[in-house]
């Protein structure tokens, strides 16, 4: 706490002011990062789609921005990332993932029939959850490796939509498969 104070040029007591502790500096650390990204999301989500395919493009989309946040910086990525033994961050980390979520299917509910929904927002959570997953592990690769890896994951990504998104839609025929 004292380096941060003398890098914050500021006393130790105004940082324990406002934090009790390096945890909880990170915690708001991560919320910071984790609304920065929520922002962007909805500049993507801003647009409803016109089909399961249009949403599933959307959220690769997503994905390749969360990759590039988490490849882009390094100190972002160790915050993110960093969740496992911190209780608050974990929290945190995973009121982020269903608001994702929520927002995904806020946008989307339509494409799914009624009876569906909430299988829907599990699947989707299921797909936001694994693809930040995907996005973490392939940001620790190098740039060429970490490119393949996501690339990899979109694949799956579009195999899990097929099997588990595309059968809750509504059935328009051919333009949603």
């Amino acid at each position: 706490m004292s380096t941060i104070a003398a890098e914050a040029d500021v006393s130790i007591g105004s940082i324990y002011q406002y934090f009790p502790n390096k945890s909880a500096i990170i915690a708001a650390l991560a919320e910071q990062v984790l609304g920065a990204n929520t922002r962007k999301n909805m500049e993507v989500l801003a647009k409803r789609p016109a089909s399961l395919v249009q949403l599933s493009h959307i959220t690769t989309e997503l994905l390749d921005q969360y990759y590039r946040l988490l490849r882009n910086d390094p100190v972002y990525r160790d915050i993110l990332t960093g969740h496992a033994s911190d209780k608050k961050l974990l929290t945190a980390d995973q009121d982020d993932t269903v608001a994702n979520r929520d927002h995904i299917f806020a946008m989307s509910n339509h494409l799914f029939r009624a009876e569906e929904h909430e299988r829907a927002k599990m699947a989707l959570l299921m797909i936001v959850s694994f693809g930040g997953a995907a996005a973490a592990i392939a940001a620790d690769c190098c740039e060429d490796e970490g490119r393949r890896a996501m690339e990899d994951a979109k694949a799956m990504l579009f195999a899990a939509w097929e099997v588990s998104i595309l059968p809750l839609g509504h059935k328009h025929g051919a333009s949603d498969k």
